[in-house]
């Protein structure tokens, strides 16, 4: 099967996208999963405490309205969690939400780029990111950013919508997201429409390995959740 068109989008591109979808981004994400998108983050995180029971400074990518910094924030009540978003309209509803929570003092949220991070080097112990790799203008420039701020030894739990395996697979997860948000995007269906291609033009999860393993990092565990979610679990290699 030939490698689609990358179709990777500028930063200023995805800051306006998001920032148009962002009222009704929570609700779409329900939709489009049917609920599972809360579960696969518990299992994920589930997952990283396993092998990383207790980090004190957890990093967020792609935080967007915060839903994986706060649910990492429960799990690892001694962590600081640090969420970076381009979007100031997806963070401003990630604070309230994080405000509602109870969990102001442990979580951070702030603009920023994945590609270029305002943290210091070797400052944190784990990293997340959900559904964010495949937005992100340059990956590998993602990944060589996160290994730069993990100490070594540290962890980087990805979930994403890869490009599947199979075409068949493939058709019937772009027919179903096509199907919810003609349903549910109202005026900003044609934003939703490069949600739903942007997994046609991501990498595979294969692919996505290969590259970590370039930028330092072995993938430790690897997980399929239905109907389309993988979870891969990086750990940084400790000489670089």
């Amino acid at each position: 099967m030939p490698s689609p068109v990358d179709i990777q989008t500028s930063a200023p591109e995805m800051r306006g996208l998001f920032t148009r979808v962002s009222g009704g981004y929570d609700r779409l994400n329900r939709a489009m999963s049917l609920g599972l998108d809360v579960l696969w983050r518990r299992r994920a995180l589930v997952r990283l405490a396993r092998v990383a029971s207790s980090p004190r400074c957890i990093l967020d990518l792609a935080t967007g309205t915060a839903d994986f910094a706060i649910a990492a924030a429960r799990l690892f009540p001694s962590a600081c969690v640090k969420g970076v978003d381009l979007t100031p309209a997806m963070l401003e509803i990630g604070r309230h939400k994080v405000s509602y929570a109870g969990l102001d003092g442990r979580i951070e949220l702030e603009e920023g780029d994945a590609c270029v991070l305002g943290c210091g080097n070797a400052s944190a112990d784990a990293a997340l990111c959900a559904f964010g790799f495949r937005n992100f203008p340059d990956r590998a420039a993602a990944l060589r950013e996160v290994a730069r701020v993990l100490a070594p030894g540290g962890h980087l739990l990805v979930l994403e919508l890869f490009r599947p395996r199979s075409r068949c697979l493939g058709a019937l997860t772009s027919l179903w997201m096509k199907c919810v948000a003609f349903l549910f995007a109202g005026g900003v269906r044609g934003d939703y429409g490069y949600l739903r291609t942007s997994i046609e033009g991501m990498c595979s999860a294969d692919e996505f390995v290969r590259m970590a393993a370039e930028t330092g990092f072995s993938c430790c565990e690897r997980f399929f959740y239905l109907p389309a979610c993988s979870c891969l679990l990086f750990r940084k290699n400790m000489i670089q």
